[in-house]
């Protein structure tokens, strides 16, 4: 099964199998939030993998005069978040992130929440070189992804702990071999320290990790 044809099949109850599946995820996603910063002028928003829109939602919230373009390779996936928002300031884009393509300084924010492991290695370096320069000087880059561990030791007992916290929130088993089998056929972690470099290779600066839990790490950069 191909990563759009998963998230098509899951797209009715893809919000309620995150709130069981990741640890502290609203936590998360608030966090993504609060670290953009507050002298930061935005007029135009890009979200990556905008899924059925728990992170756009808070995105329209926070800045409701602002263009927001979400992309997300899920047809299924965009329908849901469209009936849910409702809004007129967002634009979908039903594409892979390698296809994206939008003339240099766009946007003054790219954000982006669990999406970005979907692609391999050289990809993502790719991919934070482009984004470079869709964002306007001055603009910010924050994301939300699954990292490896620095061993694999450490690596195999942060997924051990998601499984035993994913087991509090209600996840059955069935839903944890759901995600499994999709992380072995299509998710690709990178250590954190590897992500750094790549933002910094991509001509990023001020680049920290500003919140962590197990595998979950969100980045930010700036242009």
């Amino acid at each position: 099964m191909k990563v759009n044809e998963f998230y098509d099949s899951i797209s009715g109850e893809y919000t309620d199998l995150l709130d069981r599946a990741v640890p502290r995820y609203r936590e998360m996603l608030a966090s993504i939030i609060d670290y953009i910063p507050s002298n930061l002028k935005i007029e135009r928003i890009l979200e990556l993998g905008c899924g059925t829109g728990n992170l756009t939602e808070l995105i329209i919230q926070k800045y409701p005069h602002a263009e927001v373009v979400a992309v997300d390779i899920s047809g299924q996936i965009i329908k849901e978040c469209r009936q849910r928002l409702q809004s007129e300031a967002v634009e979908y884009l039903q594409k892979d992130f390698m296809e994206i393509s939008f003339e240099p300084s766009t946007f003054d924010l790219v954000l982006s929440s669990i999406a970005i492991h979907h692609l391999k290695d050289e990809d993502k370096r790719i991919l934070f070189s482009r984004l470079n320069t869709f964002i306007r000087s001055g603009g910010v880059f924050i994301y939300a992804d699954q990292s490896r561990g620095v061993t694999e030791e450490i690596y195999q007992k942060n997924i051990q702990k998601w499984k035993t916290e994913a087991t509090k929130l209600g996840s059955s088993n069935s839903d944890w071999e759901t995600w499994m089998k999709h992380q072995d056929e299509h998710d690709y972690h990178a250590l954190a320290i590897d992500q750094i470099k790549w933002l910094e290779t991509s001509s990023f600066k001020n680049i920290d990790i500003v919140w962590r839990n197990l595998l979950w790490t969100i980045f930010y950069a700036e242009k």
